[in-house]
């Protein structure tokens, strides 16, 4: 073997050693920002409006400030979860727990996307008394309104109204007639209308086709004269 052909042999080792390097750290990194969850490996060694320093163990890795809030809610609510299947006497199994979680998420989203109103709001957009409490509540009974109820709180999602016209959209009855008759519940239904369902090519969420009543109520038929 000539000289250039060893430096060449030692160039290549070199280049592989440093490949399985980077390798390594890129996995190591990895690894430990898989251990976020655990918060007594966490120590925070420098920060930035715009990211922070933090050791998991003997691995120094940078995270944004959103990753780091991100953990901290997850954890915070891990915490609250878990107190509160503590203090239930029965077992729950961990399809029960997570099934739960994911339609506490979905109502979550709801909230933030359409912004439900309250009762009262709902009867002064509609011309009743901001003062009559019952008045949501009646016309949920009458199959005119869809609502949900979180935290002892009636929520009435905000796209069923007409605000410049100060109305309930005139499809709403008809989806509610439509599920009601099929023995969906209300809440049911409004989870459907806000999910992407596979009646429209575009895969668009019901909710997206209130404009196109014959269209939505198709897809509301469907949907639920399927179900037995």
């Amino acid at each position: 073997m000539t000289a250039g052909q060893k430096a060449d042999k030692t160039k290549n080792h070199r280049v592989k050693a440093s490949k399985r390097a980077a390798l390594t750290a890129a996995k190591r990194r990895s690894a430990a920002k898989a251990k976020l969850a655990e918060p007594a490996l966490i120590v925070f060694e420098a920060a930035s409006s715009a990211s922070k320093i933090i050791r998991v163990g003997n691995i120094k890795i940078s995270v944004t400030g959103a990753e780091v809030a991100q953990w901290a809610e997850a954890k915070l609510g891990a915490k609250v979860l878990g107190a509160a299947m503590a203090s239930n006497p029965s077992m729950v199994s961990p399809e029960m727990a997570r099934s739960l979680q994911a339609e506490e998420n979905w109502w979550r989203t709801i909230e933030e996307t359409f912004q439900p109103l309250s009762s009262t709001q709902a009867a002064e957009l509609l011309g009743a008394s901001k003062t009559n409490r019952n008045y949501a509540s009646s016309q949920r009974a009458a199959g005119k309104l869809l609502g949900f109820t979180r935290n002892g709180r009636t929520r009435l999602p905000d796209f069923q109204f007409d605000f410049a016209r100060g109305a309930v959209r005139p499809i709403i009855p008809q989806l509610i007639r439509v599920s009601r008759s099929n023995g969906v519940p209300d809440e049911d239904l409004i989870l459907w209308l806000v999910s992407r369902s596979t009646f429209f090519a575009e895969l668009d969420r019901p909710v997206d086709h209130l404009d196109d009543p014959g269209r939505l109520l198709a897809a509301a038929h469907d949907q639920f004269g399927a179900i037995w």
